[in-house]
């Protein structure tokens, strides 16, 4: 029995995705060592990001390849503007990695490219993406109206949702669409985001403090 795409995708992008989540920006603030701040920095740079995926995603919502995945229920932009509100982050800087990965998803001329980027953002967000919201909490005293970007309730129980996501996946090649073009910009959108977060490593390692 030949290996799920869902699990081959996975497998495929396994070390460049560990890489990404062991970024130094991404260790200090989710071990607390930044401040809100830095969340909020963050928090920016997706604001610039997900406007585009979710336009991106609107386009390609009736192609017979990325029609399945086409969720407004994953949509985050208008959360991310009202956390970034709520923290006073408007007006924070946007780097220049972010404005290139925003870019590049304008450029997206493919529906596996779509999936490429749609999974490895919101299938992120519901799975090591729920850590952040309640560190966020637990290191920085966010409250909850700060943090709304994590909250999916819209979708049901969590696990069940990144199950039928997996499983759509899995039928990409019966819908038409070409599996590697997927592993391929799976792997550009994993570079993509750890060259925002190196930005974001150099804009904060000022500001680290160690955790007693």
């Amino acid at each position: 029995m030949s290996e799920p795409f869902s699990a081959r995708l996975r497998a495929s992008t396994a070390t460049i995705h560990d890489e990404v989540e062991h970024t130094t920006f991404m260790v200090d603030l989710m071990e607390g060592r930044l401040d809100s701040r830095a969340y909020a920095l963050l928090l920016k740079q997706y604001e610039v990001i997900y406007a585009v995926l979710e336009s991106q995603s609107r386009t390609f919502a009736d192609d017979p390849v990325f029609a399945p995945f086409h969720d407004v229920n994953l949509f985050r932009s208008e959360r991310i503007a009202a956390d970034l509100a709520a923290l006073g982050g408007e007006d924070l800087p946007v780097m220049p990695s972010a404005t290139a990965y925003a870019d590049h998803l304008a450029g997206l001329e493919r529906p596996e490219q779509v999936i490429a980027h749609h999974y490895t953002r919101y299938l992120g967000d519901l799975s090591g993406g729920q850590a952040i919201g309640t560190l966020m909490g637990r290191h920085y005293s966010l409250p909850a109206t700060t943090l709304t970007m994590w909250d999916f309730t819209a979708l049901g129980k969590t696990k069940p949702y990144k199950d039928s996501y997996r499983c759509l996946l899995d039928e990409v090649a019966a819908t038409g669409g070409d599996e590697q073009i997927v592993i391929d910009e799976t792997m550009e959108a994993f570079r993509l985001n750890g060259a925002l977060l190196v930005d974001l490593t150099e804009a904060t390692e000022l500001r680290a403090v160690p955790v007693a």
